[in-house]
């Protein structure tokens, strides 16, 4: 039976990430699973758009260093290919982050990032003060009881 190295890397990658979750929330005990996975949801929902735009910028980056003679050729005739569209949205992937907002032909682009870390402190904050309460109604109720 042969099994290619590329299933195997990708199996081995696998269980550790699982036994590495498994792991953490044993660790952390399960008190709070529920939260903490809200809180990793908002976490990861805002750093996917960071790494998105990361992989598509290496992506495109290997495409047109691979492609660089076609790419940088301008060619927008009959013989059209679309290398010049890839290479023009290079270009712009590249200038984007040296502005924080872009305003032409109807289209308005803003960097959000300022947001996105005020609404993560901000649902950590709110997390933190609901379990400040849950804990403290806890401690009231164990008060009454004894």
């Amino acid at each position: 039976m042969y099994i290619s190295i590329t299933i195997l890397s990708l199996s081995l990658f696998a269980a550790f990430a699982i036994g590495a979750l498994i792991g953490y929330f044993l660790h952390s005990g399960l008190k709070n699973l529920k939260d903490r996975l809200k809180i990793f949801g908002l976490n990861f929902r805002y750093k996917l758009v960071d790494y998105w735009f990361g992989f598509i910028l290496t992506l495109s980056t290997v495409f047109v260093f691979y492609h660089f003679k076609e790419c940088i050729a301008l060619s927008f005739t009959e013989d059209f290919n679309g290398m010049n569209l890839i290479f023009l949205f290079w270009l712009a992937l590249l200038i984007f982050p040296m502005f924080e907002s872009f305003e032409g032909f109807g289209i308005s682009i803003k960097k959000r990032k300022y947001e996105k870390e005020k609404e993560a402190i901000t649902s950590d904050f709110h997390t933190q003060i609901m379990n400040a309460q849950i804990k403290n109604e806890q401690e009231r109720k164990e008060a009454e009881h004894e």
